[in-house]
């Protein structure tokens, strides 16, 4: 492999990992056609196959693993280098990198983060948005702010609020419900459904333990999107912070205890003593718990 770009290799890995260019381009942050170049550039190159084109996405040759296992190798002992150096970063300036959940970046975050950057004008914060858990030690992000019962060990974190899920309906659905329905009652309208990303969570769990089959009408695979289709008319559980603040909805039952999570802001231990990392996880630490009421349906 002499002369080769090791740059190729995240490339590699990208595509073996999602199945397709499409998905690899979306994670590398490039087009696809640009995935598609640098594959077949390096498979002329060397006269080698690295993917079977097949109709359900490319699948690695025998030969592509030898390469993404040595590539895989190679990828982890850079990540611990640079995690070494931001660990020792003791400048309040440069990226910053933060990952969340839309319907945290929606209801809590913005002001939070739009506070710590006229603090730290120096400090340049790029936001990652996705419901999908990124890999810290590989350096998707410095910072996570997450829901979870239970974080990954091998991160430190700070449990800043519980997290609240309740059922919500639209105002005129509200008006036409008693004061203090039952579940019962409300089993028959249209609910909201959960899909995508969400469709594994406590909140997709409890409706299928709940709800029939037969009520689910539409289904989301984000808690905001799922927000926008129960403001036109429906019925669905959604965080409290998001369903709370909406005034085209009304709380029509009780939080739910039993998928009651908890809100984490997470750091990899060895960048937790970088300058920005600690001032950024703790300002944002400290201004989370003063929004636990609306975090927590108190």
């Amino acid at each position: 492999m002499q002369n080769s770009d090791w740059d190729i290799f995240r490339y590699v890995i990208a595509v073996a990992d999602s199945g397709s260019a499409v998905a690899a381009a979306k994670r590398l942050g490039v087009n696809g056609s640009t995935v598609l170049r640098r594959i077949s550039k390096f498979e002329q190159d060397r006269g080698i196959r690295l993917f079977d084109r097949l109709q359900t996405g490319y699948t690695p040759t025998l030969e592509c693993e030898t390469i993404i296992k040595t590539a895989r190798e190679i990828g982890e002992q850079i990540a611990l280098v640079e995690l070494g150096i931001a660990g020792r970063d003791v400048r309040l300036d440069g990226k910053l990198t933060v990952t969340t959940t839309d319907s945290f970046l929606d209801a809590v975050l913005p002001d939070i983060i739009v506070e710590f950057r006229d603090k730290h004008p120096q400090i340049e914060i790029a936001i990652t948005v996705t419901n999908e858990r990124l890999d810290l030690t590989q350096r998707d992000a410095d910072v996570a702010i997450r829901a979870s019962n239970m974080p990954p060990e091998h991160l430190i974190g700070q449990r800043v609020s519980a997290l609240s899920f309740a059922v919500y309906a639209a105002l005129p659905i509200a008006a036409d419900l008693p004061e203090n329905p039952s579940l019962d009652m409300l089993r028959p309208l249209p609910w909201i459904g959960t899909g995508g990303s969400i469709s594994g969570s406590p909140v997709a769990k409890w409706l299928s333990n709940n709800i029939p089959d037969s009520s689910i009408k539409i289904s989301a695979d984000t808690f905001p999107s799922m927000r926008s289709c129960i403001q036109m008319g429906s019925i669905g559980v959604l965080p409290c912070c998001l369903g709370d603040q909406s005034k085209s909805l009304q709380r029509v039952l009780p939080a739910i205890a039993e998928i009651e999570t908890s809100l984490w802001v997470l750091v990899h231990p060895d960048v937790r003593r970088s300058a920005k990392v600690a001032a950024f996880s703790k300002y944002v630490a400290k201004r989370l718990r003063e929004k636990s009421s609306l975090l927590s349906c108190r």
